[in-house]
Order: structure tokens, then C-alpha cells, then sequence
């Protein structure tokens, strides 16, 4: 008798030890894919970048707005809508493994929230939006994207060659919490007030006593944040 319990405690010990090592590999293969990061050519000069930020910066992953991997590295490609995950600080860039498209999955980046939306109802495409603001009705979401514009030789001595570049844009959705659907935020001041519907005159009323340029992303969250306050 005195042989079985440490016995019993040794199989149980163990059995716990690899369930745990199960449930962390069958997370870990929940949010990373097999697929490896895509690397633009050392010796071609680009101008611009195609990350929303050149360098991995520590982050965390949640699931279902559990954290299942905290202190880890990552990086937004934004040319290619991709999250790329690093697990190892100390290993090369070329080790990084694509995130897997979930809308269950989301990260912070230090500060930043990016979440995985599919398509639907304002969005004609998937994929990775930032977190501006969150209210408790309203959301206000950042879409960046990159385009790849190729460069061009010079044709004689007066022109300059132009650069491989990415071009930035952004765009800014107004995202319903009760319903899921997006809106896009036109360029034009007046046609972001007008987003607003029957709420319009006095969000431009609220926009005017403050002095606020809504088109500025720290002026279009202060109004949203006002909108989701009526």
C-alpha cells in the first residue's frame, strides 16, 4: 500500500503535466497558422513601409477576451492585412508566424486594439481594423491600408529616379454594437455629419462649441464619443 499512492500520485502528476502541454499546443495552433512572414528584398530601396509600425513591439494575444499569450511580439502588415507573431525576441524576423483570421482573436500592441472583422453589412472585404473608441453603443474603427506603387527609371539627367513606395491611406467606420453593421465616415466634414442621422444637428452643434476639425482622428473620437453619449 505504501508503494501505491506515490505511484497513483506519480500517473496523475504526469497526466496533468501533459494535458496542460495539450491544452497549450491546441491553443497555440488555435491563433498561429503554419504560414511564415512575407519579406520584401534587402537590396531593393523602398519608400515608406508596409507595417502600420516597422518594428515588433511587445503585445498580447486574446481569444474570446481571454489572454492566451502575453509579452509576445507583434507586428501589423498592413499591405498584406496579416498579423505577424515573433515568439522569441531574440530570434531573427524570418522565425515570425502569420496569425490566424479569427474574429474570436484579437491583440493589443502596446496601446493598440486590432480586431478581425468578416464581411458584412459596410464592408465589402475581411479583415483587421484598430480600436479608436469603444463606447457602449458605438465603436469607432481604423482601416489602414498599403498600396504598392513600383518606381521608375529616369529618362534623362533632368528627372530624378522615383522610388519603390507604399502609399498609406486610412479610412474611419462608425460600428454599431447592437447591430455589427459598419459605416464609413466620408472626407468631407459635412458628410461626417451627416452620418449621424437624426442626431446631426446636435453633434454639429457640439463639434461647433468645441472648434473641433473632425477631420482629425483625436476630433472625429471626441464626437463619436459625444455621439454614443445621446
Amino acid at each position: 500500500m505504501n508503494r501505491f499512492f506515490p505511484t497513483l500520485a506519480l500517473f496523475f502528476l504526469t497526466f496533468a503535466t501533459f494535458a496542460q502541454m495539450e491544452t497549450e499546443e491546441v491553443v497555440s495552433e488555435t491563433y498561429l497558422s503554419n504560414q511564415s512572414i512575407t519579406f520584401k528584398p534587402e537590396e531593393v530601396f523602398y519608400a515608406g513601409s508596409a507595417y502600420e509600425n516597422d518594428a515588433f513591439a511587445r503585445g498580447t494575444i486574446f481569444i474570446k477576451g481571454r489572454v492566451v499569450e502575453s509579452n509576445v511580439l507583434l507586428r501589423y502588415n498592413a499591405l498584406r492585412d496579416e498579423m505577424e507573431v515573433k515568439m522569441d525576441p531574440n530570434a531573427s524576423d524570418a522565425t515570425a508566424k502569420v496569425m490566424v483570421k479569427d474574429p474570436d482573436i484579437y491583440t493589443r500592441i502596446l496601446n493598440k486594439i486590432f480586431v478581425y472583422s468578416p464581411k458584412k453589412e459596410g464592408i465589402d472585404y475581411p479583415g483587421y481594423f484598430l480600436v479608436v473608441y469603444e463606447g457602449e453603443h458605438y465603436m469607432l474603427y481604423k482601416k489602414i491600408t498599403k498600396d504598392f506603387i513600383e518606381g521608375t527609371k529616369s529618362m534623362n539627367s533632368m528627372t530624378r529616379d522615383i522610388p519603390n513606395m507604399y502609399k498609406e491611406k486610412e479610412f474611419y467606420y462608425l460600428v454599431n454594437k447592437k447591430t455589427g453593421t459598419f459605416v464609413l465616415f466620408p472626407n468631407s466634414r459635412n458628410g461626417k455629419l451627416a452620418l449621424f442621422g437624426n442626431k446631426k444637428k446636435q453633434v454639429k452643434a457640439f463639434v461647433n462649441n468645441e472648434r473641433l476639425n473632425i477631420n482629425k482622428e483625436w476630433a472625429l473620437k471626441k464626437t463619436v464619443l459625444y455621439y454614443d453619449s445621446l
